[in-house]
């Protein structure tokens, strides 16, 4: 009896799992297409467009593409929040991929144990490592980019990794920069990374109250 309880727990834990990694931006990356294509805001967010609410009950009726945000990148970001910018400096968020490049090998092959994948390569560049690494992995704009510098304004977890692609709200005029990025970052914006098997201390209301941007090391 408690043998088939932990199997079922067990399957259940994986499902719900496979059903958060399932969320966007895997869809994004699956259709290719722009977070505007279901989203009122063309950063993301809950708000979705009709083709974004029929796409949501019928994955079949993939909507068609239309010009949407791009990654600006942590440059364009400091520019106007610099006080933001020094913040994050001090989260892990800001050496995520350093910290890829350099993590123990025993505790990669853990983690990837735990997870049940298979690395392609060293995990620096695994795609099932890299993703929640960087910023917009895979996506329109997004990591990898065409050239050096782009891909370093694109490395480790930046502003746009949580708050969608920034290049409409960076150009807007003033009073429309809030309509024009995903302010409201909830709990499943971060367990799309910070799952059970990943992260199993990670509450999102402790880690909310320590403030928007530094977190405890």
């Amino acid at each position: 009896m408690r043998r088939e309880l932990l199997q079922g727990s067990l399957i259940v834990t994986v499902a719900l799992t496979a059903a958060r990694a399932w969320t966007y931006p895997d869809y994004a990356r699956t259709t290719k297409v722009a977070c505007a294509g279901c989203h009122v805001n063309p950063a993301g967010g809950a708000d979705l467009t009709d083709a974004g609410k029929l796409f949501k009950t019928d994955h079949a009726k993939v909507p068609k593409a239309v010009p949407g945000a791009a990654y600006a990148g942590i440059g364009r970001c400091k520019l106007c929040h610099a006080r933001q910018y020094t913040s994050w400096q001090k989260t892990k968020h800001a050496q995520a991929l350093a910290n890829l490049k350099s993590a123990d090998p025993k505790a990669v092959e853990a983690m990837a144990h735990a997870l049940q994948v298979e690395l392609e390569g060293p995990p620096a560049e695994a795609a099932q490592c890299v993703k929640c690494h960087v910023t917009g992995f895979e996506l329109e704009g997004g990591y990898p980019a065409a050239d050096s510098l782009r891909n370093a304004a694109l490395e480790n977890v930046t502003c746009e990794a949580c708050h969608g692609p920034g290049s409409k709200h960076a150009s807007a005029p003033l009073a429309e920069k809030k309509k024009l990025i995903h302010r409201g970052v909830t709990a499943n914006t971060c367990m799309q990374c910070h799952t059970r098997q990943t992260s199993p201390k990670f509450k999102f209301e402790e880690y909310k109250k320590l403030g928007v941007h530094a977190l405890r090391p």
